[in-house]
């Protein structure tokens, strides 16, 4: 919905209209989202948990940014709207979830105990 109609998604948020420039970008987050999805369900079929590793740290990285940016803006630009809250709580979802799967990945610890050749 971001990627094709952003000023639909912006008034479910109860939020005003954006301008061009802000469409455009909007847009453009939703295409990268679609690319990140994409990117995880091709890397659900790895073979080798090794190939998942930097698929799930790219995720928890763009999360915890999204957590902080989106916690920021609810906490400190004035006039945005409570419904934000819920941008905050999928960010934090995600982080937890992502940030789990990362510590308890079995690709991980193979990963960096593997001695590296110069």
């Amino acid at each position: 919905m971001l990627m094709l109609t952003p000023d639909a998604l912006m008034n479910a948020y109860g939020a005003e209209s954006m301008n061009i420039t802000g469409r455009h970008m909007a847009m453009l987050y939703g295409a990268s989202l679609a690319g990140y999805g994409l990117m995880n369900w091709g890397a659900s079929r790895a073979v080798e948990l090794a190939e998942i590793h930097y698929v799930l740290i790219g995720n928890l990285a763009g999360h915890g940014l999204g957590l902080v940016v989106s916690l920021y803006r609810q906490l400190m630009v004035p006039g945005t709207p409570d419904t934000a809250w819920l941008n905050v709580l999928i960010f934090l979802t995600f982080s937890i979830l992502f940030g789990y799967l990362y510590r308890t990945s079995p690709a991980g610890y193979r990963l960096h105990a593997a001695a590296r050749h110069a």
